[in-house]
């Protein structure tokens, strides 16, 4: 197995919401910044949202949770803090190669996104994290509107990431504000009211609020209007919001743009004068040949265009966050027998990871099993992180082996094949009998990119998995005695 579902343990769901670490507007703010689409970007955006007497602007950039590059993320935090950019991650899943649109996001993808964003050296001690986008639309969201799931999907990322670091500051998503209620879109403050009607708590898991302010409609508005459409549609959603029980939180708006951008920017700049908006980062610095090319503010060969030279003209402050105190942890020493070891001597980062990953998911206990009196090798994954990992990212199984799943109370706990690269068998045992078998479950692939999730129909205590094929090779059967030996 991949992956097990974190929060269905009872001893790890939390019960209090823990608090980012300050108000962004506690503190001299910059609130300029930029949209990027790529990392790269990030020199160009400092020189944009720094300028004319900016520091500490702010970038908003999408990470996607097929794109975890290590050494590329490392290097943009640190570019981060080099040019004193404060990052916004805006998280995402990854197209649907059939039905289109964006795979909708599970808790599984929270936990690995919340376990990869917490090993990197952040600038600033404020981790901003939006929660995806745009779930108002059915493509956004796996071909269907979904308010209750969103609002779970919230306060489960509470938990998560401040299990992680207290220093996470969540947003809820930006919504399209002119989004009308049809088969593939909900209309926003209805969105809002479905999401409290299923959640109440749900603004309470949240500690600022992301929001799309586009000059509606069609883009082209004049930024004056005071329609619910405009570029102060946040105002209709913080009203609304506030009927919703949501006290004013700091206003981020990490989307806006215009396909009329003469003048745009510095008018948009006069109306957005609301002192709880931490952040306005205009969408976007560099669209190339794409479809956004209408929005960038530069040209297809990365020269300026009037409107980011309108942004760059404007006076700005400077910003004084307060910076991380990240240092990586200090290296242990490696055997030098492993092949780990050799790669970590040329990458350190990788290195300070690795041993991290030791530290935090220790290698299983191993003890001796046997079923109808045949005795097998089996690792032990008998606590919440090592029930978590199971055997991700592993590329095979020792022969006649398996990793037995140990809990405290039986359930019917479901299991995916997030990571796994090797079809499994899983025994599912209760009371020290096989109780339910489930053959060949197969690992994700080009084909069937989404993991498959298997559950028992039963409650149990133990769940063995093995190597595809072990269950038929070893004639295992429902009702077989199974005895546990250290």
């Amino acid at each position: 197995m991949s992956k097990f579902w974190l929060l269905l343990l009872g001893p790890w769901i939390f019960i209090e919401i823990a608090q980012a670490a300050y108000d962004p507007l506690s503190v001299p703010n910059n609130r300029y910044g930029v949209h990027i689409l790529d990392p790269a970007e990030i020199e160009s955006a400092a020189k944009l949202v720094n300028s004319s007497g900016g520091d500490w602007g702010y970038v908003t950039i999408p990470i996607r949770s097929d794109d975890r590059d290590v050494t590329k993320w490392s290097a943009f935090f640190e570019q981060a803090r080099k040019f004193h950019l404060i990052p916004i991650l805006r998280l995402a899943t990854y197209h649907d190669p059939v039905n289109g649109g964006w795979v909708p996001p599970t808790p599984y993808d929270l936990i690995d996104f919340a376990n990869f964003l917490s090993g990197f050296p952040w600038p600033t001690q404020n981790r901003y994290v939006i929660l995806f986008n745009e779930p108002n639309h059915a493509k956004e969201w796996g071909g269907g509107v979904n308010p209750a799931r969103y609002a779970s999907l919230l306060i489960d990322a509470s938990d998560i990431f401040r299990s992680r670091s207290a220093d996470f500051f969540l947003l809820s998503a930006g919504l399209d504000m002119s989004a009308p209620t049809a088969a593939d879109s909900l209309e926003a403050l209805e969105f809002y009211r479905r999401m409290s009607q299923a959640q109440p708590n749900w603004t309470q898991a949240v500690d600022g609020h992301s929001v799309h302010a586009y000059p509606n409609p069609a883009f082209t508005a004049s930024p004056y209007s005071t329609s619910r459409f405009g570029i102060t549609s946040f105002r209709f959603e913080q009203k609304y919001l506030s009927k919703l029980g949501m006290h004013p939180k700091p206003i981020f708006i990490t989307e806006t743009g215009s396909l009329s951008p003469a003048k745009f920017y510095p008018e948009a700049f006069s109306v957005w004068t609301d002192e709880n908006i931490a952040a306005i980062t205009p969408f976007l610095l560099h669209a190339s040949q794409g479809p956004f090319q209408g929005f960038s503010l530069t040209d297809s060969q990365s020269q300026p265009k009037t409107a980011y030279y309108d942004i760059f003209r404007l006076p700005k402050s400077a910003g004084s966050p307060l910076l991380s105190t990240y240092t990586p942890p200090p290296p242990a020493p490696i055997s030098s027998q492993s092949p780990e070891s050799k790669f970590a001597e040329t990458n350190p980062i990788m290195n300070n990871i690795s041993n991290l990953w030791i530290k935090l998911f220790p290698p299983p206990k191993r003890q001796k099993i046997s079923i109808n009196e045949k005795q097998f090798d089996v690792e032990i994954a008998d606590t919440p992180k090592k029930i978590e990992l199971g055997l991700s990212g592993r590329e095979n199984l020792p022969p006649d082996s398996g990793m037995l799943f140990v809990f405290e109370k039986p359930a019917s706990y479901p299991f995916w094949m997030k990571d796994m690269r090797f079809s499994l068998d899983f025994i599912w045992i209760s009371n020290r009998k096989v109780v339910q078998i489930s053959e060949n479950v197969l690992p994700p692939d080009a084909s069937h990119p989404v993991p498959t999730t298997i559950t028992p129909d039963q409650p149990v205590d133990h769940v063995l998995e093995v190597t595809a094929g072990f269950v038929k090779n070893h004639a295992i059967n429902i009702n077989d005695e199974v005895d546990y030996r250290p």
